[in-house]
């Protein structure tokens, strides 16, 4: 297919520029922890590979996954070179693995149970790293990533990730040693419910704690830092069963019979003694006091876990006693006096066997195959299995002559064989032309260049649809989704009698299959520097969201809220420092803004409360307000650590998105005590947001406090503003009027001035400041602050502003002073000035007090039929709408095409048919900013695979089942 120019080309070309994604740039370093080139080719679905959902023995699902991955290889001299572990294999769960669970697990295709696991935490500390660097931090290969730091009060806060030798990491982690500590939250914080004026301190804790995993941040600045203290989980070892397990009723002083063997259960007072003898009774292969296994998470300790199992391993025999509470409550085994405790429902007392049991060691050799090593990784919240990684011992080389390499050798009922192999041929001095990877049963990929007129410096790629895709895509997922080469990719929809209906669509998402047009002209992308040399990317772009086809009456709707502009930096948008922000194509230079704190207090969150709907978007019955169109607080996962519930909430702001970190609550979690294994904050603060649990149940919060910034309203101007120096008595041309030096006074850091309309009168006049050393403290989030060095003055829609120049504010007796003229202002909650349809609800950053996103959403619904097919978005001041909707065909039931179009310098654009695949709705995706790729990374892998299938011309595989289930309630 011919590959045609494109801002999206552009953008995927400046990106990979920017973050330097080639297999040559890094191929000399160890792979562990690094991504793949940022355009490897991704395939998700190869027969050889699984990804299967299953259900414990406790109910508990567990989503399986296999990928198979190259990378940091480099093509020259006629051959690939793929460094030692760079070609590996992937077996994960989504949460994680543990004894005693009966948890499933995948190796190499093969169904498996993990029965036991040998764990460790470790600990390294010293590790000086800079911004932007994965550091190596032991032999393992795990990396920590200091990816970027920004600031509050000019004060730096780092974001990191710790990242697992196979590239997956969970989160970016918010560290500084430079702020008020959590544990001082309840002691500086004092705020009424309701509105409050911007608080003071900002919490921001040196260590991150994480469950099963510490990180401590000790001196650092914008662009390096020293981590004292690193502390993650471990896995030395692994057992799992090739079979399944046999159940058997446990006959107290008396015997069952297994594969020619019997075993014996006698009561003590500890527990069983369990004794294994021949099929005679005769003679005894192993005996031991065992307790019976309960859910209570403490069992898989390190320290206990050996009371609870025989193994046998030359007799490839491991047994275990699991008992249900009815059976025996009052027993010494279980702790419940009452019915039944977690998970369990009737009376049984039984034998588990476990046979055909593989032991790995992490970093030693797999079992079948000694070119292959080993990998254990452990899910740094629960400490439990993760992942399971076989990778390449030994670099090796193909070229023409040596084409293959055969992967690891797998286990299997019927013939032991390679699970997978990779072949790459058709080296010519500029590339490979042809790779692939093929699997235990001889199908094989698409030649994964897919480009054959453009040989390949790398061979890189991800097969399978492992969730350590996610990562691995973060820094190209959005170039990759925004490759028009093959049209606008557009999946199929859900369709329902009974439409997903929301009155009003604030704080929801769009559709999982929303369409993402990428960069249409007219939504602009640029990239701008503020008065610091600070470069700060600004995107604008439109959502719609929880539109539904009425069909019995023949019409589209677009609810309330349903439709939104929307405008953002890279980062918040700051006073004082002269940032701009796009406003319907045009740069609005930020003046000033009102803020304020709002708080919450007692109130309950229910996990039980989150229903979704039949249709593929949720609703979050439970959500609970924090202010009027503010942000929602929602209690979205909970796990058991060694039987203390632990509750995820994120804070979701109105567009939709998540509060950038989510908030992790567990109670009674001593950091100093060596006997807890899992550690988090009681309270919870990530910078001006916080969190003060009273209750942390399973199911359950009662919040005693939330507090988080709210923005009530901001001035902008059109106009870009300019700098005066003046000494006192100099005036300057001011708006329609004139400005006027009063006096100068450098050591209090005051300038007064004074502001005159065009007849001489005075308007206002103030003095600036004082701007010391203690002011500088609070700049320049802290809106008090702020404004006392500043002035807007004048009538409304013709306001002025003069600023004192905050990075060089006096120089030779003179003042700088930064003057803005032609002010306008935008209300939150409240109508659009130039056009009423539409409401205003700018959003502030979650951290501090600045302006983070411009927002226009629809006051009421928006109605599309075969009389109405064209709407007129938001017009900008100009009066002419920004963007326009058609709906070019629609049969009533069915949209099968419609369109968005802008104008941009007096010609009109047209994006691509956003319902190739008939659809139900008008959900989509257009532009390029935070909010967008909020949206877009939520749903990455599904979009990616699909991308692939659309490449191919091939239906997305049928999913059944509990696989049918899950991918429903993803979507």
């Amino acid at each position: 297919m011919k590959r045609t120019f494109s801002w999206h080309g552009m953008l995927a070309g400046v990106l990979l520029a920017l973050f330097g994604f080639t297999g040559e740039a890094l191929a000399a370093q160890r792979p562990h922890g690094l991504e793949p080139a940022g355009d490897m080719p991704f395939v998700p679905d190869l027969g050889g590979l699984r990804h299967k959902t299953f259900k414990n023995q406790y109910g508990d699902v567990c989503r399986l996954a296999e990928s198979v991955v190259v990378r940091q290889s480099a093509v020259s001299d006629g051959g690939a070179r793929v460094p030692a572990g760079g070609f590996f294999y992937i077996s994960e769960t989504a949460t994680d693995a543990a004894p005693f669970r009966r948890d499933p697990f995948l190796v190499l295709g093969e169904h498996a149970t993990l029965v036991d696991l040998k764990t460790a935490t470790n600990t390294v500390g010293n590790i000086t790293i800079a911004r932007g660097e994965k550091k190596l931090v032991d032999r393992a290969g795990y990396r920590l990533w200091f990816d970027y730091a920004t600031d509050h009060y000019d004060k730096p806060y780092i974001q990191l990730a710790f990242i697992a030798p196979s590239g997956y990491w969970p989160l970016e982690f918010p560290v500084s040693s430079k702020f008020q500590t959590t544990g001082e939250l309840t002691e500086r914080v004092s705020v009424s419910e309701g509105d409050n004026p911007q608080i003071d301190p900002y919490f921001t804790d040196p260590t991150y704690l994480y469950g099963a995993s510490r990180f401590t941040v000790g001196e650092h600045d914008f662009d390096t830092a020293e981590f004292t203290d690193l502390s993650y989980p471990v896995i030395s070892e692994a057992t799992f069963s090739f079979s399944r397990p046999w159940v058997l009723d446990v006959r107290q002083e008396d015997y069952r019979l297994y594969k020619g063997k019997r075993i014996y259960a006698f009561r003590r007072g500890e527990g069983f003694l369990v004794r294994v003898t021949d099929f005679s009774g005769s003679t005894v292969l192993g005996e031991k006091v065992i307790r019976p296994v309960t859910p209570q998470g403490y069992k898989d300790r390190d320290d206990v876990r050996d009371d609870y199992s025989l193994s046998l391993p030359e007799a490839d025999m491991r047994v275990e006693i699991y008992v249900q509470a009815e059976f025996l409550k009052h027993s010494d085994f279980v702790p419940w006096s009452t019915n039944a405790p977690f998970g369990w429902s009737n009376g049984l007392l039984s034998f588990v066997v476990y046979s055909d049991l593989v032991t790995v060691k992490n970093g030693e050799a797999w079992p079948l195959d000694p070119k292959w090593k080993v990998g254990l990784e452990a899910n740094l919240i629960t400490g439990k299995l993760q992942r399971l990684v076989l990778e390449n011992a030994e670099p090796f080389t193909l070229d023409n002559e040596n084409t293959g390499y055969a992967g690891p050798i797998k286990h299997s009922d019927i013939w032991n064989r390679p699970a997978f192999s990779l072949t790459a041929k058709d080296f010519t001095e500029k590339g490979c032309g042809t790779y692939y990877l093929r699997d235990a049963f001889y199908q094989r990929t698409d030649n994964l260049n897919f480009n054959r007129r453009s040989p390949r410096k790398d061979i890189d790629f991800y097969v399978g649809r492992g969730q350590t895709l996610v990562p691995m895509l973060e820094s190209s997922f959005l170039t990759r989704l925004a490759d028009t080469s093959y049209g606008t990719i557009v999946e199929g929809s859900h369709f329902t009698s009974h439409p997903n209906v929301i009155d009003n669509m604030a704080f929801h998402a769009p559709d999982a299959t929303a369409p993402f047009g990428g960069l249409q002209r007219g939504f602009q992308y640029e990239r701008t520097t503020n008065r610091r040399g600070q470069k700060l990317t600004s995107g604008e772009g439109l959502v719609i969201r929880g539109s539904y086809v009425d069909w019995r009456n023949g019409r589209v709707i677009i609810p309330s809220g349903g439709l939104f502009y929307t405008s953002r930096n890279s980062r918040n948008v700051r006073a004082l420092h002269g940032e701009s922000v796009l406003l319907f194509g045009k740069r609005a230079y930020l003046a000033t803004f009102e803020s304020t704190t709002f708080a919450r207090k007692h109130f309950d969150l229910d996990f039980w409360s989150l229903q979704p709907d039949a249709s593929m978007n949720p609703v979050f019955w439970q959500d609970q307000e924090l202010g009027k169109d503010n942000k929602v607080l929602r209690f979205t996962q909970r796990l058991r650590l060694d039987d203390r519930p632990m509750g995820m909430v994120n804070v979701v702001k109105y567009s939709g998105n998540n509060f950038g970190a989510p908030f992790l609550l567990m109670q009674n979690s001593d950091p100093e005590d060596p006997a807890v294994r899992y550690h988090l904050h009681d309270m919870f603060a990530d910078g001006s947001t916080w969190i003060i649990p009273e209750f942390v149940g399973e199911n359950y919060m009662r919040i005693k406090e939330f507090g988080t910034p709210a923005i009530k309203s901001v001035r902008y101007t059109f106009t870009a503003p300019e700098r005066k120096a003046l000494s006192p008595g100099q005036t300057a041309k001011f708006g329609t009027g004139s400005l006027r030096v009063d006096s100068v006074n450098a050591g209090a850091g005051t300038a007064a001035v004074t502001v005159f309309d065009k007849n001489g009168a005075v308007v206002a006049s103030r003095t600036l400041g004082p701007l010391n050393d203690e002011t500088r403290e609070f700049l320049p989030q802290h809106q008090k602050i702020v404004n006392t060095l500043q002035l807007v003055s004048g009538p409304a829609g013709s306001e002025t502003m003069v600023e004192m120049d905050v990075n060089e504010p006096f120089k030779g007796g003179t003042v700088g002073l930064w003057l803005y003229t032609g002010l306008a202002e935008l209300k939150n909650d409240a109508t659009l000035p130039w056009d009423p349809r539409f409401m205003v609800r700018n959003d502030v950053c979650g951290h501090c007090y600045q302006l983070n996103e411009i927002l226009f959403d629809n006051l009421e619904p928006i109605v599309l039929d075969a009389e109405h097919p064209v709407y007129d978005g938001p017009a900008g001041p100009d009066g002419k709408p920004f963007f326009r909707l058609v709906l070019d065909n629609f049969d009533g039931e069915m949209i099968h095409a419609w369109h968005i179009e802008t104008t941009y310098r007096n010609r009109v654009f047209r994006s691509n048919n956003l319902a190739w695949n008939p659809r139900a709705n008008v959900d989509v995706l257009m532009g390029v900013n935070g909010t967008v790729e909020g949206f877009l990374r939520a749903s990455m892998q599904e979009r990616s695979a699909y991308q692939e299938y659309w490449r191919r011309g091939m239906h997305v595989p049928a999913k059944r089942g509990l696989d049918a289930v899950m991918a429903h309630n993803f979507q």
